[in-house]
Order: C-alpha cells, then sequence, then structure tokens
C-alpha cells in the first residue's frame, strides 16, 4: 500500500514528487570520471570530485567541469570539491604506521574482501604479495601522508592545480582518538 504525505503529489506512475512550495536543495553531484565531470558542468550542479578513490586525474577532472559548466537555477558559476584522504599525525613517521590500516583496507578490498579496518599492528604482520605492493603504491599517489608541514605541503599544489573551491577530507584508520587528532593537526595546519 502507497501513502502519500499530504504535501506531495504524486506522478501518473504512482511516484511521489517533491513539494512545490518547499524550494530544493542545491545539487551537488559525487563523481570520479570525466564523465561525472562532464556530466556535473552540462547540468550546472556542484562537483566534488572523489580524488580518494578515484583512477581518473584530479586536474582533468576539475578542468572538464569547469569547461562545461552550464548556469543553472541552483549554481550561476561552477563549485568545485576537491575530495581526498589524508592522514595527518604529529610526525611523517607516526603517520605512515597509521596508514598501514589504509593500505591493508585497499588490499583487501581490490580482493573483494569486505573487513573492518586493521590495526597498524595487523597491517604490519600482513603477508603482501607483489601485486598487493604495487596496489599500494598506486593508491598512495591519491593519499596525503605526514605531519602537519608535509600533509599541506602535498594539498595545496593539488588545490592549486584543481582550483578546488573547497576540499573535503576523509581520514579512515583503525583508531578513532588517532583520526580526530589527524582532523585537529589539518584544521590547525589550514589557519
Amino acid at each position: 500500500m502507497c501513502q502519500l504525505v499530504p504535501s506531495h503529489r504524486a506522478t501518473p506512475l504512482g511516484m511521489v514528487t517533491p513539494p512545490a512550495d518547499v524550494a530544493l536543495p542545491p545539487i551537488y553531484l559525487l563523481g570520479s570520471s570525466d564523465y561525472s565531470a562532464q556530466l556535473a558542468g552540462h547540468i550546472g550542479a556542484a562537483f566534488s570530485f572523489a580524488h580518494h578513490f578515484a583512477n581518473f586525474d584530479a586536474v582533468e577532472a576539475m578542468r572538464l567541469y569547469r569547461d562545461n559548466f552550464k548556469p543553472s537555477v541552483s549554481h550561476e558559476k561552477p563549485f568545485a570539491i576537491l575530495a581526498t584522504h589524508v592522514v595527518c599525525a604529529d610526525t611523517d613517521e607516526e603517520a605512515e604506521r597509521l596508514a598501514a590500516t589504509v593500505d591493508l583496507n585497499f588490499v583487501r578490498r581490490a580482493k573483494g574482501e569486505y573487513q573492518p579496518l586493521a590495526s597498524p599492528e595487523d597491517a604490519a604482520r600482513y603477508e603482501y604479495t607483489p601485486v598487493d605492493r604495487t596496489r599500494i603504491v598506486q593508491n598512495r599517489t591519491r593519499l596525503s601522508v605526514g605531519s602537519p608541514d608535509t600533509v599541506k605541503a602535498r594539498l595545496l599544489p593539488l588545490m592549486e592545480a584543481t582550483k578546488a573551491d573547497e576540499l573535503m577530507v576523509t581520514t579512515m584508520i583503525f583508531d578513532h582518538a588517532a583520526r580526530k587528532h589527524s582532523y585537529e593537526l589539518l584544521a590547525k595546519a589550514f589557519k
């Protein structure tokens, strides 16, 4: 049984449409390819590029988005967000230790294994194959790991090259306190 909310109206197919008396939020498109970049521009949406898992070049994606942008009701001009993965710690060495969690998670996912995040100690004990190590090296090109100064030195040129209006950060590491500390250090570095 389908029940409609009074402020909505039904379409001929029985689907519910948004209320006519409420403004829709601006549209943001999260993408990781040249197609999604061009689509976001073509429909006049804001674009968030998923640099943290994309195989497509972030600079080229942002260029394609801006080159194809057409103003819309929600966005008169392009608005680009660069989504990236950061592991920040007090020292480069500590950040590398914490990032071992990311490395193992990436290797497992490439094999179709979706497990909880491993501790850095478990990741250090994992028996990586040569293929695993190649995948880690490739994935590290999309990852910023290090002390606040190291991470900032890596992110600033990327932000400049992509002309990102905003930076969105994810930090997927095992220890919640270390994850919070990573965000705190990053916030201080960019004050």
